[in-house]
C-alpha cells in the first residue's frame, strides 16, 4: 500500500508539472505562431486574406444624414433665436471599391476610392425630394466673399444687385443640399465676374457625388513591417497637408484611412486615421474591452479635445489660422472648402461650448446617438463597427450692405448632420471567426487548458504527499509505540 501510495504521489507530481511546462510552452509557442500567421496574412497584396477585404469592402456601409429644419425664419431675421426641428434620417447604401491600385518597390501600394450612393428608402423617413426650410448657403458664401475680398469682384455693385433678389432662408430638397442643385445665384454672379466661384452647382457633399473619391492615397503595405500596414505614407502625392498656416502638427497626415487599423494594437495606443472630411487626422482613444457579434474588439471613441478651442488646448491653436478661436466644439474648414463659411461639430453640439447649444432651440447633445466611436479586433486591427457622427454648420452674421441678413444673430447656423456607420453583417463575421477568432479561441483553450489540467495535478501531487506524509508519521508513531509497550511489559515482569 505504501508503495501504491508512494508512486501515485510520484506519478501526480510528475504529470502535473510535464502539463503545466506543456501549457507555459504552448503560450510562447502558439502565440508566436500566431504572430506569424497574422504577420503573413496582414500583408496588402494580392492572393492575401486581407487584400480581398481591403481592395473590395464587404461589409455594409450606411450614410444617413438629418436636416434641421427652420422652424421661425421670420423672427431669426428680426434678431431672435432660431427654434429648428430635425428631419431623418435619409439613408443611404455606400460602396466602397478601390480602383487605380499600383504596388511600388518602396512597400507602398496607391489606390483611389470611389464611393457610390444607393437611397434605401425603407430605411428613411421619407423620399430625397423631400423638402425643409435651410439657410441660403450660397448667399452667405458671397456675402463673406464681397465683405472680406472686395478687390477680387470687379462688379461689385451688379453683384449686389443680383443679391437683391435673393432671400436669408429658402426651400431646399434633401437630395439637393446633400448632392446639389444648381443654384441661379451661382450662375448669374459667375457671368458678372466669371471664376469668382468653382461652380454654379451647389451641394454640401457634390464632390462625393461627382468625383466619386476624395483624393489619392497610398499607403504601407506592411510587407517587411506588418505594424505599418495601410498607414498613409502620402495622400494627393503630399505626406503633410498645406492647410494650416504651414503648422507641422495640424498638417499631419497620420494614421490610415479608416478602413482598418495595423495588427496587435494595445490598450496603451492610439488609433488614428486621417478625415478628408474634416481635413485633419483624428486619434481615437480607447475606452473599454467590447464585442462584436462575439467577436471581441476595443472601443475607441474620439476625445474632447478633439474639437477643443485653441485658447483651451494649445495643441488645436493652429486650426484657428491666425484669427480669434473658436468655442469648443467646432472647427472651421471654410479653407479646405473652396471659401464656404463651413464650421464642423458633432451633431447638436455634442462636446461643444454650452453657449453653441444655448444659441438654437432644438439642440439636444446625447451622447449615446452623436459620439464617434470604432470598434477594432485588437489582433489584426480589422475594424468592424463604427459610426462617424458629424454636424456642418455654417457661420451667419449681419452683413452691411447685404440687407437680406436683416438683423439676424452672429451664430453658427446647424445645417445637417450624418452619421456614416458599418457594422459587420452575420456572414462575414462568421467568415471572419472561421478564419481567425476560432483559431485564436482554440489555441487558447489548449494553452490553458494545459495549465489547468497540470494545476490540478499539482494540487492532487499535494494532497497525496500530505496524505502520504501524515500516514508515514502514524506509522513511525505506531511502531515507537509498539516498541514503548513491550519495553514496559518486560520491565513489569
Amino acid at each position: 500500500m505504501r508503495c501504491s501510495l508512494r508512486l501515485c504521489v510520484g506519478v501526480t507530481g510528475v504529470c502535473g508539472v510535464l502539463f503545466l511546462g506543456l501549457g507555459i510552452g504552448a503560450i510562447f509557442l502558439f502565440d508566436s505562431l500566431l504572430n506569424d500567421q497574422i504577420k503573413k496574412n496582414e500583408v496588402i497584396e494580392k492572393g492575401s486574406y486581407l487584400y480581398e477585404q481591403w481592395s473590395d469592402i464587404p461589409v455594409p456601409i450606411f450614410m444617413q444624414f438629418w436636416v434641421w429644419d427652420l422652424l421661425n425664419p421670420e423672427e431669426v431675421l428680426q434678431g431672435e433665436k432660431p427654434a429648428v426641428r430635425q428631419k431623418g434620417p435619409y439613408t443611404y447604401s455606400e460602396r466602397v471599391v478601390k480602383t487605380n491600385i499600383t504596388f511600388y518597390d518602396n512597400g507602398t501600394v496607391s489606390y483611389m476610392q470611389p464611393r457610390t450612393f444607393t437611397f434605401l428608402r425603407n430605411m428613411s423617413v421619407g423620399p430625397e425630394n423631400d423638402t425643409f426650410t435651410s439657410l441660403n448657403i450660397p448667399l452667405v458664401t458671397i456675402a463673406e466673399l464681397i465683405q472680406n475680398e472686395r478687390d477680387i469682384v470687379k462688379d461689385l455693385v451688379s453683384v449686389i444687385e443680383r443679391l437683391a433678389q435673393e432671400t436669408l432662408f429658402m426651400k431646399l430638397t434633401v437630395g439637393g443640399l446633400v448632392w446639389g442643385y444648381n443654384d441661379s445665384l451661382l450662375v448669374d454672379v459667375n457671368k458678372l465676374v466669371p471664376g469668382l466661384l468653382p461652380s454654379a452647382e451647389f451641394g454640401l457633399f457634390m464632390g462625393r457625388k461627382v468625383n466619386g473619391t476624395d483624393g489619392v492615397y497610398s499607403v504601407f503595405t506592411g510587407k517587411g513591417d506588418v505594424t505599418k500596414v495601410n498607414l498613409i505614407d502620402t495622400w494627393d502625392g503630399q505626406k503633410k497637408l498645406n492647410y494650416w498656416s504651414d503648422d507641422p502638427y495640424c498638417n499631419m497626415i497620420n494614421g490610415t484611412d479608416g478602413n482598418f487599423f495595423p495588427p496587435f494594437i494595445t490598450k496603451e495606443m492610439k488609433a488614428t486615421l486621417f478625415s478628408t472630411d474634416i481635413c485633419r487626422s483624428v486619434e481615437g482613444e480607447f475606452i473599454r474591452e467590447s464585442s462584436v457579434r462575439g467577436i471581441p474588439t476595443y472601443r475607441y471613441e474620439a476625445p474632447e479635445r478633439l474639437f477643443q478651442s485653441g485658447d483651451i488646448n494649445p495643441d488645436n491653436k493652429c486650426y484657428c489660422q491666425n484669427q480669434a478661436c473658436l468655442p469648443s466644439g467646432l472647427l472651421n474648414i471654410s479653407i479646405c472648402k473652396q471659401g464656404a463659411p463651413v464650421i464642423m461639430s458633432s451633431p447638436h453640439f455634442y462636446l461643444g461650448d454650452q453657449s453653441l447649444v444655448d444659441s438654437i432651440i432644438g439642440m439636444h447633445p446625447d451622447p449615446e446617438q452623436h459620439k464617434v466611436y470604432f470598434e477594432v479586433e485588437p489582433l489584426s486591427g480589422i475594424l468592424l463597427a463604427a459610426g462617424k457622427r458629424l454636424q456642418a454648420n455654417i457661420y451667419v452674421k449681419k452683413i452691411d450692405h447685404i440687407q437680406q441678413t436683416g438683423n439676424v444673430r452672429e451664430m453658427f447656423y446647424p445645417i445637417l448632420w450624418l452619421n456614416e456607420s458599418t457594422f459587420i453583417d452575420p456572414v462575414n463575421a462568421d467568415k471572419f471567426k472561421s478564419q481567425v477568432t476560432n483559431n485564436i479561441e482554440l489555441m487558447y483553450g489548449v494553452e490553458y487548458g494545459m495549465i489547468g489540467v497540470g494545476c490540478v495535478l499539482l494540487i492532487m501531487f499535494i494532497i497525496l504527499f500530505v496524505k502520504h506524509r501524515k500516514r508515514q508519521s502514524s506509522t513511525v508513531v505506531g511502531t515507537t509505540d509498539e516498541r514503548t509497550n513491550l519495553l514496559n511489559g518486560d520491565t513489569v515482569q
